[in-house]
């Protein structure tokens, strides 16, 4: 499993040869193979014809090979490339490369004027050879308009490099070393200087070996260098080892040239460094400096201006100097027309007054149609942003661009099988998580008016659409013999056993679950209703995960003394019973009839359940004490019992409290009303049953938000009136020194889930299980 100790930063995903696009992906092995011949062709036709003539330079083999190369390979390229602006600079770069550096000093050999001593006489365009007027018009080029005129569109280096050698984009090496390390360059600018220097004057026999030994060098890191793309990137040699980039490199500092950062207008997505094959730090010193101080390394692709999804960048030039107000950002660049943000939008409910109506999971009321085309609306929403705060929130690590990408495209069944890579059961998570803390918190858009991609309501719609689709996930098992022959035990069917078992039965192991309920889910089952969840959602996932060979004991207790037994005969066991006891919080009354604690409650609250306890409600008046999920769990429950009136009392501020807010609008709508800032001090009864309960009210910051929710207002005390109060404040572990003691005495043994970190979220109690699973693996 992946760790979130260190930020989770873009991960190129798996293309077809067919779509390229500004971030790098990860292309076929073939492809790369195919790339790596191309390299070896050119660079055998270099050596035919300038060391080894093992043929009289034929067309196939010579200088021009490499030229022939990037005009097939750009073909391709310019076909396959989805951003407009690069595949119009690609268009001019292969044709520059075509007609100046192959065709016409193949076919049509000018010699060029030249300053200094002749030592040779150069062939126009002669732009790497100090001295020749191609020269000195490049120089002015790029003092004007910047390197991207020769390293941007022009030079058979870049030209090899964004064609053949694009299947290795995602391999630039980037961080910190990569950044100190860029000033190797300037070794090779200075002998380069030494050669321009030396070429004025007539050569003598150390002038002739000092210029020799500096083209050899060239050439044998230049075509050298093609064969480490697969460990280094595309651009290496272009970063740190050209010298003629070296001096462009230096006129961009020095003339009109640069990219600029609108630091307010900037979201903090980061696309622009993962995009830019040079690994240049866009973002962090635009953040910093409000521009690219590394600009020495910049070639002026404009892949990080066109990829900013909010025209934070922009190019400068002698045109801005020229033109007031000419700002040549993404807009300007693409030749589009700036559009309003789309903003975020959720799928349409039933009212409010149908819903309370039944005990129907609350679902989208869209068609089939309907469903996908807001699917790939919202998804298409992503940014797929350089350090993906969504991965970076999620206890899973779930691949959430690349499937958001898929289901943006309409590839439903492709998005749910990323899913499921990181997550056994999406449906669920896309149910029950508080996405406004993990992912959608995490969100770069969560900070704008628009707000955060719904990731939580566009997981729950792909993994339904993949799992009632004639062609479902089906779930895989691995053939690896390792694991065969080995047997583990899981102890609780709740998501961390659920997790554990199906990571384990993936790989091959033979597994077995034991439960006392009749039904997998844990509290999933007895603590959620079902109008949140669907039981039919866990039958489904438990016939799946018998179809991988996981055998069910289900209705049985299993004893401390069956535990030991089963840590003794299983290869290993996994404990995952979760932490079911109430939390206890000391107030007098609490023994009255008429008080419940949420478990208790909600196990019951059941409609298929035919416990007395439901028909307490209907009439009465209810009030559930606690700000969590489970609180509002409670109250939507009792307003479907027909409760006379539902009051949610918390101790925090509105916008505060712990229950996501999707939960509160949806208990607000139902009817719920909410005290906010209010704490019990005592349940009143009469004749041994619930009358009411006193409450205090709490303090505020300066600021209106909750401060100390111990420090109550003298005299704020008030009695609200009620029949059934709700106790909903949570769970605690259970202390079992018996488990300590068998975890001591016998290395097999394993936990997991609320068990083992105190209550938390069905994510965090998956991830814990599927955490659990790789280190049974690795023991057995």
């Amino acid at each position: 499993m992946e760790s979130n100790r260190f930020p989770i930063i873009y991960q190129p995903v798996e293309r077809p040869v067919s779509e390229q696009d500004s971030l790098p992906g990860r292309y076929p092995r073939f492809f790369q193979w195919l790339s790596m011949a191309a390299f070896t062709l050119a660079l055998m036709g270099w050596l035919n014809e300038s060391w080894f003539y093992w043929f009289e330079s034929p067309i196939w083999l010579n200088r021009y090979t490499e030229y022939a190369i990037i005009l097939g390979f750009g073909v391709w390229r310019i076909w396959a490339e989805k951003n407009s602006y690069t595949r119009k600079r690609l268009i001019v770069l292969v044709a520059v490369v075509t007609i100046f550096w192959w065709l016409i000093p193949w076919l049509i050999p000018r010699f060029e004027p030249y300053v200094g001593y002749l030592w040779s006489q150069p062939i126009f365009p002669s732009i790497h050879v100090p001295g020749t007027i191609t020269f000195f018009l490049v120089l002015g080029l790029v003092f004007l308009f910047g390197r991207r005129v020769v390293c941007g569109w022009g030079c058979p280096c870049v030209g090899v490099r964004e064609t053949v050698g694009y299947a290795f984009r995602d391999r630039t090496i980037r961080g910190k070393w990569a950044h100190r390390l860029r000033h190797s360059k300037w070794f090779f600018f200075v002998i380069y200087m030494g050669v321009l220097v030396a070429t004025l004057f007539p050569p003598s026999a150390w002038t002739v070996t000092f210029v020799g030994m500096f083209y050899a060098m060239v050439g044998l890191t230049y075509f050298g260098t093609f064969f480490l793309m697969p460990a280094v990137g595309n651009r290496f040699y272009c970063r740190y080892l050209c010298p003629y980039g070296a001096t462009f490199g230096l006129l961009n500092h020095a003339g009109f040239y640069g990219i600029e950062m609108e630091q307010e207008q900037c979201n903090d997505c980061r696309r622009c460094e993962q995009v830019c094959d040079m690994g240049i730090r866009v973002w962090e010193e635009g953040k910093a400096e409000g521009r690219v101080t590394d600009l020495e390394d910049c070639m002026g692709c404009g892949r990080c201006v066109v990829s900013c999804p909010t025209n934070a960048l922009e190019f400068r030039d002698v045109r801005n100097l020229l033109r007031s107000g000419l700002r040549q950002d993404a807009d300007y660049l693409l030749k589009r027309t700036a559009q309003p943000p789309l903003p975020r939008r959720l799928p349409e409910l039933l009212p409010a007054a149908e819903r309370i109506g039944n005990w129907d999971e609350i679902g989208a009321t869209q068609e089939a149609e309907e469903k996908i085309s807001w699917v790939m609306e919202q998804a298409g929403r992503c940014l797929n942003c350089g350090v993906p705060g969504c991965r970076n929130g999620c206890p899973l690590s779930n691949k959430i661009p690349e499937w958001l990408g898929l289901a943006a495209a309409g590839r439903i069944q492709e998005a749910a099988a990323v899913i499921h890579q990181t997550n056994p059961f999406p449906e669920i998570c896309g149910r029950l998580c508080p996405q406004h803390r993990l992912c959608e918190g995490g969100c770069t858009l969560a900070t704008e008016p628009e707000g955060a991609v719904a990731i939580g309501a566009l997981e729950r719609a792909v993994s339904d659409m993949a799992l009632e689709s004639p062609i479902s996930i089906k779930p895989s098992v691995s053939r690896i013999t390792k694991f065969g022959n080995k047997s583990v035990a899981v102890v609780g069917a709740g998501p961390a056993g659920l997790a554990c078992a199906e990571q384990l039965a993936a790989s091959g192991c033979g597994v077995s679950i034991y439960d006392q309920e009749s039904e997998i889910g844990g509290l999933l089952l007895s603590g959620v209703p079902s109008f949140k969840l669907e039981k039919s959602i866990l039958t489904h996932r438990r016939k799946m995960l018998e179809q991988m060979g996981v055998v069910f004991h289900l209705g049985e207790h299993c004893s401390t003394e069956q535990i030991r037994a089963q840590a003794e005969s299983a290869d290993a066991l996994f404990l995952g019973t979760g932490a079911q006891k109430p939390r206890s919080v000391p107030i007098s009354g609490d023994d009255l009839e008429g008080v419940f604690d949420s478990l208790s409650y909600l196990r019951h609250a059941n409609p298929n359940s035919d416990n007395p306890n439901n028909r307490q409600i209907e009439g009465r008046r209810v009030v559930v004490l606690g700000g969590g999920d489970t609180a509002m769990d409670c109250a939507r429950s009792a307003v479907r019992q027909r409760a006379a009136e539902v009051t949610v009392v918390c101790r925090k501020a509105e916008g505060e409290i712990r229950a996501a807010p999707k939960e509160a609008l949806a208990a607000s709508q139902e009817g719920v009303n909410f005290l906010y800032l209010k704490t019990q001090t005592e349940i009143v009864g009469e004749d041994g049953r619930v009358s009411g309960v006193k409450l205090m009210s709490l303090s505020t910051r300066d600021d209106g938000l909750c401060g100390d929710p111990g420090v109550g207002i003298a005299g704020l005390e008030e009695l609200l009136e009620c029949d059934i109060i709700i106790l909903a404040f949570g769970q605690v572990k259970e202390k079992a020194p018996w488990l300590e003691t068998l975890q001591r005495e016998n290395s097999k043994v394993f936990t997991g889930g609320d068990l083992s970190r105190g209550p938390d979220l069905v994510v965090t109690a998956i991830a814990d299980g599927r955490r659990a699973a790789a280190e049974i693996m690795e023991r057995l």
